[in-house]
């Protein structure tokens, strides 16, 4: 066993059954994924659910990552979006 390891709590493992954290592979799952959160937010936070939601949101940012498309601009338009945002 390693030398700081905290087993987890009845709370955190309820937590992981209800909802076991996995790589997010499509929409659907991104959803799912996001009602959890926010179901979990609705409730007081103590540490073990900030655990469970930083892993959540892990998996949310990896997925988002790997399927997000940023479009190609040229310079130009580089250059003209910072100025339209320098504006606002």
């Amino acid at each position: 066993m390693m030398a700081n390891f905290k087993a987890p709590s009845d709370f955190y493992l309820r937590l992981v059954t209800e909802f076991p954290p996995r790589p997010i592979q499509d929409e659907a799952l991104l959803q799912a994924t996001q009602e959890r959160i926010n179901q979990v937010l609705s409730n007081p936070l103590n540490d073990d659910a900030r655990d469970y939601l930083r892993v959540l949101g892990m998996l949310i940012y990896e997925y988002e990552e790997q399927t997000e498309v940023f479009p190609k601009l040229t310079d130009e338009e580089r250059i003209q979006a910072l100025q339209e945002d320098s504006v606002d």
